[in-house]
This record gives C-alpha cells, sequence and structure tokens, in this order.
C-alpha cells in the first residue's frame, strides 16, 4: 500500500515589519514570563527656531508559559554557543552589572 501525499498550504504573513529593539525588560509571575522589547528613539523637532528633544517608545511584549521560557532559553543558549564557534566570543561592557527584575515595583511603571 503506497503513502498517501497531502497538500500542506502555507500562507506567511510578510507584511509585519522586523522590531528593532535597543533594550530589553523580563518580568515574571507564578504562571508567566513577559520578554517586553523596546526600541527607544530619539526625535527633535524644531518649533520656533528652539531644539526639542522627544523620546520615542515602542515596544512589543512577548508572553510565555513557564516550559515555554525554559524551551526559549536553552534554543538561544545554543546559538549563542553556534553564534560563538563561528565568529567568536560576544563580549560585554565591564562593570556593567545586568538588572535582574522580577515583577515592577509599582505596575504603572510597565508600560503596557
Amino acid at each position: 500500500m503506497g503513502e498517501e501525499k497531502k497538500k500542506v498550504n502555507f500562507d506567511i504573513d510578510q507584511n509585519k515589519e522586523g522590531f528593532y529593539a535597543n533594550n530589553i525588560a523580563i518580568f515574571n509571575n507564578p504562571t508567566e514570563f513577559v520578554l517586553d522589547f523596546t526600541q527607544v528613539t530619539p526625535r527633535i523637532n524644531m518649533v520656533e527656531e528652539k531644539q526639542i528633544v522627544t523620546y520615542v517608545v515602542k515596544h512589543n511584549a512577548v508572553v510565555l508559559e513557564p516550559k515555554q521560557a525554559k524551551n526559549f532559553f536553552n534554543l538561544l543558549k545554543e546559538n549563542i554557543e553556534r553564534y560563538e564557534k563561528k565568529f567568536g566570543k560576544i563580549q560585554l561592557p565591564k562593570g556593567k552589572k545586568q538588572k535582574k527584575e522580577g515583577l515592577p515595583k509599582n505596575f504603572s511603571d510597565y508600560i503596557g
């Protein structure tokens, strides 16, 4: 008996642009991890010969269950190891500690 071939259709949404993030915050509670990718860009506007600087913040949050977060962590670790094997060790700035945070002290501090 021959194998039955099934046709599967895929529709890839190509309208969504990639998102560049120059900052990330990670929050968690007992049931989920929130990865909040943010992009902060300065805008300089001229108003009556005065420069007014405005910082525009965009963000995209990804919410993961604990098992998904652990799987994501393992996949990211594997990919970083492969990257470093191919391109060299990623150097972090010295003297700058990475912030370790859980939930924000005031939930109003969380942009979202």
